[in-house]
């Protein structure tokens, strides 16, 4: 389960715990807040959608074994109400699949929600913009999806190598930053990133595919780095190699969300645009909705 960014019971601290559950009674508070009659055929929707995504694992080796997070797609569909779809899918899933702790729900649900609102918020604060969708972006959003991906895997693969028997809380980060920033491998990752760039210019994605491309692998970043540092500040146990191993085999799954969001992103957008617009989504402190 820690590799499949859950926490179990028996892992966090008391007070972790009670912090979770009210920083994730707050989210769920501003997602039911004002909640409209036909707002709640959507939500149960997404949080179907998310709890089916657990379902579908991705073999990483032959005996581990990652599952798609989805939080990023119901983020950018349901914004605030993201704080009331995510814990009930993450509860089905302690319940119905033994994935994560009942005690640990509030913490978990913090974890997937936070990201997703992340994703909401640089969704519809970059789509805004028509020039989003214009090539020059189009090529600059694949050239960072690219490159967020090619030396998070260098600085996480050189972590986990040169720390694998080291306790977590005694990591060396020299070596993973001498060389995921040493000029070769800049230089490497950006010619890789040029040819990323150059190849999708040939595809037939729709315009807001790498959009969706770089939201959904940043998500998915963010949200296993946020779960990494949940475990280890306020694990009670020592897990030396588990918590960088997670690191490692999560990366794939960030490139494949980010592919599976833009390509959700741009079919909607042909035909049905009106679900990705704001006026699903509560917006606080006298924001207006769209």
């Amino acid at each position: 389960m820690l590799l499949a960014v859950h926490i179990p019971d028996g892992i966090l601290g008391p007070g972790w715990l009670v912090a979770g559950f009210v920083v994730a009674g707050i989210l769920y508070w501003l997602g039911v807040r004002r909640i409209r009659d036909e707002e709640i055929p959507r939500i149960a929707l997404l949080t179907a959608v998310f709890f089916i995504a657990t379902t579908l694992h991705i073999p990483i080796g032959p005996t581990t074994s990652v599952h798609l997070l989805g939080n990023a797609l119901v983020g950018v569909l349901l914004g605030w109400r993201a704080g009331l779809a995510i814990p009930v899918g993450l509860l089905l899933q302690a319940i119905l699949l033994g994935h994560g702790g009942r005690y640990a729900l509030g913490v978990n649900s913090c974890i997937m929600t936070l990201p997703a609102l992340l994703a909401w918020a640089l969704f519809h604060g970059l789509h805004r913009f028509s020039i989003m969708t214009g090539p020059l972006c189009r090529s600059l959003l694949v050239a960072c999806a690219s490159l967020v991906g090619i030396l998070s895997l260098v600085f996480s693969v050189t972590l986990l190598a040169t720390n694998l028997f080291v306790p977590v809380d005694d990591l060396d980060l020299t070596w993973a930053n001498w060389l995921t920033f040493h000029p070769l491998t800049l230089t490497a990752a950006g010619l890789l990133t040029a040819g990323l760039v150059w190849a999708e210019r040939f595809m037939e994605n729709a315009p807001e595919f790498p959009l969706g491309l770089l939201i959904g692998e940043l998500t998915v970043v963010v949200t296993v780095a946020l779960n990494f540092v949940v475990l280890l500040w306020g694990g009670e146990t020592y897990f030396p190699a588990p918590l960088l191993i997670m690191l490692v085999i999560n990366l794939p799954l960030a490139v494949i969300e980010g592919v599976i969001l833009g390509i959700t992103i741009g079919f909607l957008m042909r035909v049905k645009p009106e679900m990705l617009k704001r006026n699903g989504s509560y917006v606080p402190q006298g924001g207006n909705l769209r």
